[in-house]
């Protein structure tokens, strides 16, 4: 035997010694250890403060959509307007009509722009005094029930979790009865 399948022999066995020994409390360990996840969406779409929160959101929402759609049919009508006449005005009326749709385009990109800004700022102010308690209930459970971490269910790189390691359900109750 070579000097390198030698090494590499007394690794593998060494490797496995040490695996050998140390599963077991690897096994003990796991079993004492508590991991729990939340479905964090779950929890805002069906506690009670995140269901007001929501359609709260939601008529604000409709508000800003109601006034895009008029803005967007104004936009659309003066285009099917300026297209339909477009062949019997002169050179000049027709690039100021093209001026006066750009610009119109340019106030509904910056209206829908605004709109966007605004539901995301309403929804950071409603969301934001949620999220702090529920942080507070998370944490109260974490504590009493001995978890060592409680991960979003729905985070990247969480591929499975247990049925029996939801506590959402539980998260929802505690929530709504502090709330």
């Amino acid at each position: 035997m070579n000097f390198i399948t030698k090494n590499f022999a007394v690794g593998c066995l060494c490797a496995l010694l040490f695996v050998s020994f140390t599963m077991p409390c690897l096994q003990a360990n796991a079993q004492n250890s508590q991991i729990a996840v939340i479905n964090m969406q779950k929890v805002l779409r069906n506690s009670k403060a995140g269901k007001k929160a929501m359609a709260e959101l939601n008529k604000k929402f409709e508000v800003l959509k109601k006034q895009l759609q008029a803005k967007q049919k104004a936009l659309q009508a003066f285009k099917k307007d300026m297209e339909k006449k477009a062949p019997l005005m002169n050179e000049d009326a027709r690039a100021e009509k093209e001026r006066q749709y750009k610009k119109m385009l340019r106030e509904f990109k910056d209206k829908s722009d605004d709109a966007q800004y605004e539901m995301r700022q309403a929804e950071s102010k409603k969301m934001e005094p949620i999220l702090k308690q529920l942080e507070k209930v998370v944490t109260k459970i974490g504590k009493s029930k001995h978890y060592l971490v409680i991960m979003e269910k729905n985070m990247p790189g969480i591929y499975y979790t247990s049925p029996s390691a939801d506590i959402t359900d539980q998260v929802i109750k505690i929530f709504d009865k502090s709330h």
